[in-house]
């Protein structure tokens, strides 16, 4: 009996969490010296959820080469590729196509200068270890399509808000998925010129090294009973 609920317990621990898809999205009509408050708060409560399912990571683009990219490493186990309204690869940027950036996109890392910049088209990240998290402040936004695009098991779309169609803006829009790997998520957009920047994701853990030692524990247990 004590070695059936141990068992149980084991399988309770290693089972990932099951969760619905939760999105966190605000935006602003915002340029890069505007506040974003709506954004940074959608920011925040993200980070906060997706941390309880484990570690974030950031990548902000600083060490990021300029210029056109194809099959860029941006992180450990993190690749980035995509194509703009012309077939031609996005880029890493480090200034706006042209003022007021809320309408082409900008740089959002404190301190820091780049970012990517979409000229329509697609931007798509993979992952090695796949991911139960993704977030990223999208800027320049004036067109109503755009939208985060993921399988995890089931086609999902999450839309990107369009703070103003003349005067243009930024958002961010996080979502979580617990339980539920993701390997790739691509960013699409018709018509508008964006910048994406400071996107944080959350990798599946794996089994914790507490999991592993009780699973140990249960086989000694087992043994000994057997023995018995």
């Amino acid at each position: 009996m004590r070695t059936s609920i141990a068992v149980f317990l084991v399988a309770l621990l290693a089972a990932p969490l099951q969760g619905a898809l939760v999105v966190y999205s605000g935006s602003d009509v915002a340029n890069s010296t505007d506040p974003r408050p709506n954004s940074d708060a959608a920011a925040a409560s993200f980070d906060a959820a997706a941390s309880g399912l484990g570690p974030l990571s950031l990548i902000d683009f600083e060490s990021a080469p300029l210029g056109l990219f194809n099959n860029l490493a941006v992180a450990a186990g993190v690749t980035m590729d995509g194509l703009d309204a012309f077939s031609v690869d996005q880029e890493i940027r480090n200034t706006p196509v042209g003022p007021p950036d809320g309408l082409w996109g900008y740089n959002t890392t404190v301190a820091g200068s780049q970012f990517v910049g979409m000229t329509s088209g697609y931007l798509t990240f993979s992952f090695s270890t796949p991911v139960h998290s993704f977030g990223a402040y999208i800027s320049g936004l004036q067109l109503d399509y755009t939208t985060i695009d993921f399988s995890d098991g089931s086609s999902q779309t999450v839309p990107v808000p369009n703070p103003s169609s003349t005067d243009g803006g930024i958002a961010f829009v996080g979502f979580t998925d617990a339980g539920l790997p993701i390997s790739a998520i691509t960013i699409n957009t018709i018509g508008d010129i964006l910048g994406v920047d400071d996107v944080r994701f959350g990798q599946v853990p794996e089994p914790s090294t507490f999991v592993l030692a009780f699973v140990a524990l249960v086989g000694l247990l087992a043994w000994r009973q057997r023995k018995r």
